[in-house]
This record gives structure tokens, sequence and C-alpha cells, in this order.
């Protein structure tokens, strides 16, 4: 049974809100419109790549599907710093609606997995590329709002690799880590 057969309306838009709302809120945090751009492009090739992966019946593949098969966040013309409170609380009503569905734990974990490819798709700052940040601090504070209004903020996280997790640098510390610190 298709997932979408499995939950409500609401339940449904909420879950495909989800991706966008919460790599618009990252894209959001600092730059202008050719930074966000180039970052919301990061973001439809991560949901392209979960597509690839497959997965029938698994929550992440069948919201990737619906979400690259419809206009982004109602056809709007994009993001504005002024979205960022809706955004933000898109992302949790997504977190919600997965709470008691199989696979919503990795639903969550996804989503901040977007977050992150989207605050890492532009380095910040530098010039012709030397000094340049990774991540802004600006997209890193915002990365840890997603987390902490996905309830994952302190636990293991990361990009999905088929049903794992990968390991990466905390941009907030700058250490190898597993985990989101508090900042």
């Amino acid at each position: 049974m298709a997932i979408e057969d499995q939950v409500t309306p609401a339940q449904w838009l909420a879950l495909r809100q989800g991706p966008w709302a919460a790599g618009c809120y990252v894209a959001t945090a600092v730059g202008g419109k050719v930074q966000q751009v180039r970052e919301l492009l990061a973001l439809g090739e991560a949901l392209r790549q979960e597509i690839e992966r497959g997965g029938e019946g698994d929550l992440v593949a069948e919201v990737a599907a619906a979400v690259l098969g419809e206009a982004p966040m109602d056809a709007a013309p994009g993001p504005s710093p002024d979205d960022r409170p809706a955004l933000l609380r898109a992302v949790a009503a997504a977190g919600a609606a997965a709470g008691g569905l199989a696979g919503g734990e990795v639903y969550r974990r996804w989503l901040v997995g977007l977050a992150r490819a989207v605050a890492e798709a532009e380095s910040d700052g530098g010039f012709l590329g030397f000094g340049a940040e990774a991540m802004h601090a600006a997209e890193q504070a915002a990365l840890a709002e997603v987390a902490e209004a996905l309830g994952l903020l302190g636990i293991s996280w990361g990009l999905r690799s088929d049903r794992f997790y990968l390991p990466h640098t905390n941009n907030i510390t700058g250490t190898a880590c597993n985990t989101l610190a508090p900042s």
C-alpha cells in the first residue's frame, strides 16, 4: 500500500512540503537570490538521487518522487527571509506527520540531510575560492534549528546512504563526529 494511502491528506501535504521547507529554510539563512538558486538546485539533485536509489513502499522515496512531480511550495516565486518562520513550522509539521509511520525516523533524518546538502552547496566568503567557509555560521544555526524542529538535535544524523548515516565533520565545532552538537 502506498504511503499516501496510509495518511490523511493533511499529513501527506505536510510530508511533501517537508523537503522544500527544510531546504528553503537553510537557503534563506544567508546570501542572495543567486546563492539560493544554487542551493535549491542542490536540493533538487539530492531528491533525484533519492529516487534513483529506489525503495518501493519507502516513505522517503515516495515523498521524493511526489515532491519532484509537483511545483515546490505551491509554485511560489521563491522563498524570502520573511518566510523563514513559516518554513520552520512546515519542517516541524512534516516531522510530526512522519512520527507514527514506518520509516518516520529515517524521513526526519533525511530532512536534516537534505538541509545539510543545501548548506554545503555553496561556499561563503573568501576571494577566488581562498579563505571561503564550507558552511556559513548562519547556515549552521539554521541547520541546528531544522534538527531541533525535527527533534534530532544532539542525535546521530547525516546524509543517507542506503539505511545508514555517514559520519561527518561537525561544522559547528569542526570535529569529526556523528552528532550535531547544540550551539
